[in-house]
């Protein structure tokens, strides 16, 4: 019997002991091994950065969610132009991550569409992503059109995965009747628009400016999806941005289903050497701090002025008051089986200090209640200090990081192109007409040190090599029918 605990247990997993629908780890992991997805590129899916972003994107957070697997299928001979996979063939990358390419156009399986749909009958649930300036959508492929894919800006692209997945994973649950039978987006220029978001009054401006350098505080499941969107933006190569890496944990077993830049031979090294190694091989430049984030904290000179946070953690959520930090992004998300979807941002300077935000008393650590699941675990396993510890720790997703992600550097990014921040912004991921916030303001602080976007040739040629195997696939093609059943 494998021996599941709260460093070795997946955290979306979790979900079903939390909900009671499993009755142990075994039980639940083997529910969620009956999930699966396919993911299917059609013409046009690499023709633009936040194409490719938004493929890579799908492809990691599905992995680590869909314990079946993920299967892939499509154009896959090009190769990628991101910076953490520069110059790799997507075929090959696709196996790396941990996805099996098929061969066959028909299918059954829940399937996410980039580029052009399938031809037939589709399956079920056959749901399209596409991406235009600020704005990303998902829509079901039957409906057509979607936005224009053209214009390259791959925070875009992520933010079509991560709703893409969140929506595959509700229809294989059963957790959304409509999953997969509506049209679901929103605009990273002005997440506060709702019914009207696909306004070109709120597709934003072109990409042109990045983060020069940036602070990350925390490299859990946030962290690493702060890194991942950061690792897929259009840096020139020599212009890659520098990062400070601030953690003092080791990568366990159970950070593998949230940590979108971990993988197993990662584990019980630091996770900010773990990561520092993976960034550095794209060419950014590190430092590390190996201690936690706390009272008192300094930023020395030519150090990044602008932080992204992501420390589940009220006291240093206080620690904030003090950090000389010009800008801050905090990201916080849910815990529970029934809202770990939803995502809270605030951006300092603001109008309250976080001590006022995170008071004292919100400090004090809440009491672990065990469900009746959990006790019972506790007394076969006669171990009720590790079964509190498993209960304790959130249900967790990469997904949602992703989409928080894409959240949080738009703050950061928005006003290096005239734009505004939002001091607060709560999103709600399983319902996006649900979203709120403060009304956006101009940042009062510090600007954040850019670097000019590298401008690319629109459509990506594959390589000479590829070339046979794309001449190869298009010849079985046309033998086959080219459904999606």
């Amino acid at each position: 019997m494998t021996e599941f605990n709260a460093d070795s247990m997946h955290r979306l997993a979790k979900m079903a002991l939390d909900s009671g629908e499993a009755t142990s780890p075994e039980e639940a992991v083997a529910l969620f091994s009956r999930y699966r997805l396919r993911i299917h590129l059609g013409q046009g899916w690499a023709t633009t950065l936040a194409g490719q972003a938004c493929f890579l994107t799908v492809l990691n957070t599905a992995v680590r969610a869909f314990l079946g697997g993920v299967e892939v299928y499509g154009d896959l001979s090009y190769e990628l132009n991101v910076p953490l996979y520069q110059g790799r063939s997507a075929q090959v990358v696709a196996e790396e991550l941990g996805a099996e390419v098929s061969n066959s156009a028909a299918s059954g399986l829940p399937t996410l569409v980039l580029g052009a749909a399938p031809e037939g009958t589709p399956p079920a649930f056959c749901v399209q992503l596409s991406w235009d300036h600020w704005r990303f959508e998902i829509a079901p492929a039957v409906a057509g059109g979607g936005l224009a894919c053209v214009d390259d800006n791959p925070l875009a692209g992520i933010g079509a995965a991560a709703l893409g997945v969140n929506e595959a994973f509700m229809h294989v649950r059963g957790d959304l009747a409509e999953a997969g039978h509506r049209s679901v987006g929103m605009s990273l220029w002005n997440p506060l628009a709702l019914a009207d978001w696909r306004n070109d009054a709120h597709k934003g401006p072109e990409l042109a400016y990045l983060p020069k350098s940036l602070w990350l505080v925390g490299l859990g499941h946030l962290g690493q999806a702060y890194a991942w969107t950061l690792g897929l933006l259009p840096y020139p190569a020599n212009g890659r941005p520098h990062l400070v890496l601030q953690d003092f944990d080791k990568a366990a077993k159970s950070n593998l289903s949230t940590c979108l830049l971990l993988w197993a031979a990662d584990l019980l090294k630091p996770k900010v050497r773990a990561l520092a190694s993976r960034l550095e091989a794209a060419g950014f430049t590190t430092a590390l701090v190996e201690r936690r984030f706390g009272l008192g904290h300094r930023v020395m000179v030519e150090e990044p002025t602008t932080a992204l946070f992501g420390v589940d953690n009220v006291v240093a959520r206080r620690d904030l008051d003090t950090a000389e930090f010009s800008l801050v992004v905090e990201t916080g998300l849910g815990s529970g089986y029934r809202d770990f979807r939803s995502i809270r941002l605030h951006t300092f300077p603001g109008p309250r200090r976080p001590s006022e935000i995170w008071t004292a008393e919100s400090a004090a650590q809440a009491s672990v209640e065990l469900n009746d699941t959990y006790k019972k675990l506790a007394d076969e396993r006669q171990d009720i200090c590790g079964m509190t510890l498993l209960a304790s720790r959130a249900v967790a997703t990469p997904f949602v990081g992703a989409l928080a992600a894409v959240l949080a550097l738009s703050e950061v990014m928005r006003p290096l192109h005239g734009g505004l921040v939002h001091a607060a912004l709560d999103v709600q991921m399983k319902s996006l007409r649900h979203r709120t916030g403060a009304a956006p303001t101009a940042h009062q602080g510090l600007q954040t040190a850019f670097v000019q976007a590298e401008k690319r040739l629109s459509g990506p040629v594959p390589t000479r090599s590829s070339r046979s195997v794309l001449r190869a696939q298009h010849a079985a093609q046309d033998t086959r029918n080219h459904f999606c059943l």
